[in-house]
C-alpha cells in the first residue's frame, strides 16, 4: 500500500479553499490599536482647525455687521439732528419775536443738553460743543456707539452774539474736505457749511471717555476740555476765519478716524424757509418799510440826502440802501432791515422829476421819481450764475440783478424792470426775480 506524503497544515487549507491564496496574509491581520488612535487624532485636529477658522470668520462677520448697524443708527440720529436745526432756524422769529429768521443755537458747553445763557464766543466766530438737544426739543440723541452728538456753528448764523446781517448770502465758515484734500461742497454760494453735527463713534486708543451716568452724556461739564477725547484730530474748532475739516469714510480700523458728520449750508436754511407760506409776505413787508422810510428821507431833503448817500451815474443818483438807523427806522425794527440792506439798491432822479421808467411783467409800466430795487436770491447755476462772496463781486450790480437793471445801476440808465412785490413762484427754486418798487 502506497501512502501519500502528509502535507503541511497550511497547504492542506489552501487545497480546501483555493481562494485563500489570493489574499495576502498580512491583510488578514488585525490593525494595531496605536495606529487607529493616531488617525483619529489627526481627524480631530482637522475638525478643530476647521471650527476655529469658521469661528474667526463668523466673528469678523459679526463685527462687521455690528459696525454696520451702529453706523446706520448714527446716520439716522444725525439726520434727526440736522432736521431739528433747520426747523429751529426757520421758526426762530416765532420763538424770538422781532429777531428774524435763520439763526442757529449756540452749542451745549456744559453738558446740560441746552444752549448756554449768554454769548458763545465773540461776534463772527465759530463755536463748538455738544448738540443742545433740549433747546432743539429733542430726546437725548445718541449715535450707534451710545455717544451723544457734537455740534459746530458758524459765527455768521449763531444766535448769540448775532451777526451784523443774516440772509441767504451769509457766508459759511467750515470748509469740508475729503481725505485727498478735495472740497466737499456745502449748499451755499461759497461752498462752505454754516453748521456741522458729529457722531464721535467709538473711542480711539488715545481717547479717554468716562462711563455714561444715567441719562446724561458722558464726559465732564466742559465741552472744551472733552473735545479731543470725542472728535478726531482736525475737527472743527472755535475761532474766526475759515476752518477746514477733513471728513473720513467709515472703517473697521480701530485707530483710523471714525467720526461721522452731516452739515448745513445757508441754502439749506433758506430753501426750507422759502417753503413757508408767509416767507414772501415777510420779506415784502420789510421792503415796503424800507421804501417808505427812503421816500420820507427824499421828500424831506432830496438834494442833501442824495449828496450824502448816492453817487451820480448818467441821469440818476444811485446808492446802496443805508442802515435802518440812517433811514430813521424805529430801533426795534432795525435788525430785520439791516439783515437785507446790502442787497437793496436805490436810484433817484436828482431834479425830482419822474425820469425813471419801470417795466412790469404782465402789467402796465410806471413813471417814478425814485425806485428801490431788491435783487432776490442769487441764480445758482448756468451762464447767468451769480456770485456774491467777495467784496468785488458784491459791488457789481450783476451779482444781484438781471436784465436792464444791471445797466441802470452800473451806468445810470433810467429804465428798470421787475415785479412790484417779492414773490415765490416755485417753492423748490430760488426766488431770483428782481423787485423794483416805485417811490413818490
Amino acid at each position: 500500500m502506497i501512502r501519500r506524503a502528509r502535507l503541511p497544515c497550511r497547504e492542506r487549507r489552501r487545497q480546501r479553499d483555493p481562494h485563500s491564496a489570493r489574499v495576502p496574509a498580512r491583510v488578514m491581520r488585525p490593525r494595531r490599536p496605536g495606529a487607529i488612535r493616531g488617525q483619529a487624532l489627526i481627524a480631530a485636529l482637522l475638525v478643530l482647525t476647521l471650527l476655529a477658522a469658521g469661528g474667526l470668520l463668523a466673528g469678523g462677520e459679526l463685527r462687521a455687521r455690528a459696525h454696520a448697524l451702529a453706523h446706520a443708527r448714527s446716520v439716522e440720529v444725525l439726520a434727526t439732528a440736522r432736521a431739528a436745526l433747520i426747523g429751529y432756524a426757520i421758526s426762530y422769529a416765532e420763538t424770538h419775536p422781532g429777531e428774524g429768521y435763520g439763526f442757529l443755537p449756540c452749542p451745549d458747553a456744559g453738558n446740560t443738553g441746552s444752549t448756554p445763557i449768554g454769548a458763545c464766543g465773540a461776534r463772527g466766530t465759530a463755536a463748538i460743543g455738544r448738540l443742545p438737544w433740549r433747546t432743539l426739543g429733542l430726546p437725548e440723541l445718541r449715535d450707534g456707539w451710545g455717544e451723544c452728538l457734537w455740534y459746530a456753528v458758524a459765527g455768521s448764523v449763531k444766535h448769540n452774539p448775532k451777526p451784523a446781517a443774516l440772509n441767504w448770502d451769509s457766508p459759511g465758515q467750515f470748509g469740508l474736505l475729503d481725505p485727498a484734500g478735495r472740497s466737499l461742497q456745502a449748499a451755499s454760494g461759497d461752498g462752505m457749511a454754516v453748521a456741522i453735527v458729529f457722531s464721535p463713534g467709538p473711542p480711539r486708543s488715545s481717547q479717554i471717555r468716562p462711563p455714561t451716568r444715567g441719562t446724561s452724556c458722558t464726559g465732564s461739564d466742559s465741552a472744551a476740555a472733552d473735545l479731543s477725547h470725542y472728535l478726531d484730530p482736525g475737527h472743527a474748532r472755535a475761532g474766526s476765519g475759515v476752518i477746514e475739516i477733513t471728513l473720513h469714510p467709515a472703517t473697521l480700523d480701530d485707530e483710523a478716524p471714525n467720526d461721522l458728520a452731516t452739515w448745513i449750508g445757508i441754502d439749506d436754511v433758506f430753501d426750507a424757509l422759502r417753503r413757508r407760506r408767509d416767507h414772501a409776505s415777510h420779506l415784502d413787508a420789510l421792503l415796503a418799510r424800507s421804501a417808505n422810510a427812503l421816500a420820507g428821507r427824499l421828500a424831506a431833503s432830496r438834494t442833501e440826502w442824495l449828496a450824502r448817500h448816492a453817487r451820480p451815474l448818467g441821469t440818476l443818483a444811485v446808492g446802496v440802501l443805508p442802515t435802518a438807523e440812517t433811514l430813521g427806522i424805529a430801533a426795534a425794527q432795525r435788525p430785520l432791515i439791516d439783515d437785507w440792506h446790502e442787497q437793496i439798491r436805490f436810484a433817484a432822479c436828482p431834479d425830482g422829476s419822474d425820469c425813471i421808467g419801470v417795466t412790469r411783467p404782465a402789467a402796465p409800466g410806471e413813471r417814478c421819481r425814485a425806485v428801490l430795487a431788491f435783487g432776490g436770491e442769487r441764480i445758482r447755476s448756468g451762464p447767468e450764475r451769480q456770485l456774491r462772496t467777495t467784496a468785488a463781486e458784491r459791488a457789481d450790480p450783476a451779482a444781484w440783478f438781471e436784465g436792464r437793471n444791471v445797466a441802470a445801476l452800473r451806468l445810470g440808465n433810467p429804465e428798470f424792470e421787475g415785479a412790484a412785490h417779492f414773490r415765490v413762484t416755485a417753492p423748490d427754486r430760488p426766488a431770483s426775480e428782481d423787485v423794483v418798487r416805485c417811490l413818490p
